[in-house]
């Protein structure tokens, strides 16, 4: 399963894309919340290739409603981001009433930006790092 998730996700964190993970969790898109939802545990559509990060900052009751699934949903149809000022800005391309957006417009930002911790300042900065070289080499070409 481990393998296979790897692979089906390239390598990458499904949420960040950084890749070569030195610290690869297994996701669920939807929380199992410990076994009160078996039926999630062991889904394979709700299984999600993560950083350790990632799935850390998504482990919070606002996002148990759910978030968009990339594998279902081209996520940059539905939100719009781009650097400014040394953060990453995030917002929806529909229309209020989409709860599933806006929660993941809201998880990107903080994933990118959230500094209420020390470790969460250095592991944000190393992915602003990783995406400002990913959308330069983008721009050079």
């Amino acid at each position: 399963m481990v393998e296979q998730l790897k692979t089906d996700f390239h390598n990458k964190c499904y949420l960040c894309e950084m890749k070569d993970l030195q610290d690869p969790q297994i996701e669920h898109l939807l929380p199992h919340k410990n076994g009160r939802y078996p039926e999630r545990k062991y889904d394979w559509n709700n299984l999600f290739w993560s950083c350790a990060h990632c799935n850390s900052m998504k482990n919070q009751d606002k996002y148990d409603a759910g978030i968009i699934d990339c594998c279902r949903q081209d996520p940059e149809e539905l939100i719009f981001f781009r650097l400014r000022d040394k953060q990453v800005e995030i917002t929806t391309t529909v229309s209020g009433n989409d709860k599933t957006s806006a929660l993941t417009a809201e998880l990107i930002y903080e994933i990118f930006n959230k500094s209420n911790t020390g470790m969460r300042v250095y592991k944000s900065a190393v992915r602003l790092k990783l995406l400002t070289k990913e959308i330069s080499t983008l721009l050079l070409r």
